[in-house]
C-alpha cells in the first residue's frame, strides 16, 4: 500500500494520501487470510498487517470513518461503526516486528507537533472560526497602519515647523 505524506506550505496543511479501499462484509476474512501468509511465510513483508496497524491508529471514532469515506479514502459497505471496528479487530493479538510506516508516522507527527503549526491550527481555529472575524481583524489591522502612518506624517509635518 502506496501512503504518502507531502508537506504543505506556511499555511497549508500538509496531504497524507492514501489509497482508496473499500470493504465490505467479506473483508476481514480476506485480510485476516493476507495477514496470516505474512506472519506463516518469512518471504513475505509485513505491508499488509503495518496498513492494518496504520489504519486502526488513524480511526479511532466513527466521526473519523465518516470523514475517511467522505474524503473517498475507504469506501465502506458498512455501517460506520461496523467499519471502525473492522479496523481496530483485524490484527489483534498478532505479533508484528516491522512497522512500514513508522517514517510516515513520524513525519506526520512531527508536522503536526511543531510549534509553528499548533500555533496556526490554534489561530485558525479559534480567532478566525467565521468570515466575520476575518473580516474584523483585517479593518482591524487596516486601522492600525492607517493610524500608524498619519502619526508619522504628523511628527514630520511638526518637525519641520
Amino acid at each position: 500500500m502506496d501512503i504518502r505524506f507531502r508537506v504543505g506550505g506556511w499555511f497549508r496543511n500538509g496531504i497524507l494520501e492514501i489509497p482508496q479501499l473499500n470493504v465490505g462484509m467479506s473483508s476481514e476474512t480476506l485480510f485476516r487470510n493476507l495477514i496470516a501468509i505474512e506472519q506463516c511465510f518469512h518471504g513475505y513483508s509485513n505491508v499488509i498487517t503495518s496498513y492494518a496497524i496504520f489504519m486502526d491508529n488513524l480511526i479511532s471514532s466513527k466521526e473519523d470513518m465518516e470523514l475517511l469515506c467522505k474524503k473517498q479514502v475507504i469506501g465502506n459497505w458498512m455501517s460506520d461503526e461496523d467499519g471502525c471496528e473492522f479496523f481496530s479487530n483485524l490484527y489483534k493479538d498478532i505479533p508484528h516486528n516491522k512497522f512500514y510506516y513508522y517514517g510516515l508516522c513520524k513525519q506526520v507527527n512531527a508536522r503536526y507537533r511543531s510549534r509553528w503549526y499548533t500555533w496556526l491550527a490554534l489561530l485558525k481555529s479559534e480567532k478566525f472560526s467565521n468570515p466575520w472575524r476575518i473580516l474584523a481583524f483585517g479593518i482591524g489591522i487596516i486601522v492600525l497602519i492607517l493610524t500608524a502612518w498619519s502619526q508619522t506624517n504628523n511628527i514630520r509635518v511638526n518637525m519641520h515647523k
